[in-house]
């Protein structure tokens, strides 16, 4: 099997054997940004997208990032050449820099890391159940490194024989921990989050997909409009459009939606064309 190579500080080198100090800010006090797209046969998907939100994360975190757009953009590329793996995921990581307090920023080091990714097919056609799960991420339009709470939350849905969770609070729908979520109301409309919530790069394109086609606002949505909804789904890089078929006690269905299908058509066609 062939060594996976990643780009710490602009220098290739094995990923077994990168290494960060214990005084950065992302392990001491899990300060940091990300983040990741896919690629398909060696074709990275939606990758400008994702590095306007990694500045856009980098400004609002306070973090300088050591590398302009188009240095980036070539060392992923010669990392891509390095490693060979044309179906995988890549992940921009820039953390809060070695501290001489362990509090204050220091200057970031910047990693670029590649692996393997393989879709869940049987995942998207069948669909997932999810439990609600009371919490808001802090800057939420940030895509931060600090998991905690999607991690601990995790262990909580799978006690409760579910896949996820998705976070709710005052009355309010906001997020998955991996994926932003959407819900299809009995009257056809399609409505997603859209205050202090990550701005997903497979939202954003379905977005725009579905204008014209059908009713779509991005808005508040309440934990009763999730109550009340026809069809559920939930969207990422790894997964596409996955259908819910149920959270806590709300079934939407044994299968997925008309309008949930009609739509995974109709993103395919764009990401896997």
């Amino acid at each position: 099997m062939q060594a996976v190579k990643a780009i710490v500080n602009g220098k290739i080198i094995l990923e077994s054997e990168a290494v960060l100090g214990i005084s950065d800010l992302s392990i001491s006090r899990g300060y940091g940004i990300f983040d990741y797209f896919k690629t398909l046969q060696n074709r990275p998907i939606f990758w400008e997208d994702n590095l306007d939100r990694f500045f856009h994360s980098a400004k609002l975190m306070d973090l300088p990032v050591p590398y302009t757009r188009e240095e980036i953009k070539v060392q992923v590329v010669q990392l891509m050449s390095e490693n060979k793996i044309p179906e995988s995921g890549i992940k921009l990581l820039l953390t809060g820099g070695y501290s001489s307090d362990g509090y204050s920023i220091g200057k970031p080091n910047f990693i670029i890391t590649q692996h393997a990714l393989k879709r869940d097919i049987a995942a998207e056609r069948r669909g997932l159940k999810l439990i609600s799960y009371d919490f808001h991420r802090p800057f939420g339009t940030v895509k931060s490194i600090d998991y905690s709470m999607g991690i601990h939350a995790l262990k909580k849905a799978k006690e409760a024989g579910a896949n996820d969770v998705v976070y709710t609070q005052n009355g309010l729908v906001s997020e998955c921990p991996r994926s932003n979520i959407f819900f299809v109301t009995k009257d056809g409309k399609v409505i997603t989050p859209g205050n202090d919530v990550l701005r997903g790069i497979t939202k954003m394109h379905l977005i725009e997909i579905a204008k014209g086609k059908y009713d779509i606002e991005e808005r508040d949505v309440t934990v009763e409009e999730m109550r009340n909804a026809a069809e559920a789904f939930i969207t990422s890089t790894t997964k596409n459009i996955t259908p819910i078929l149920a959270i806590d006690d709300i079934v939407y269905g044994s299968t997925p939606g008309p309008i949930t299908k009609k739509l995974q058509a109709q993103l395919e066609r764009i990401i896997y064309s």
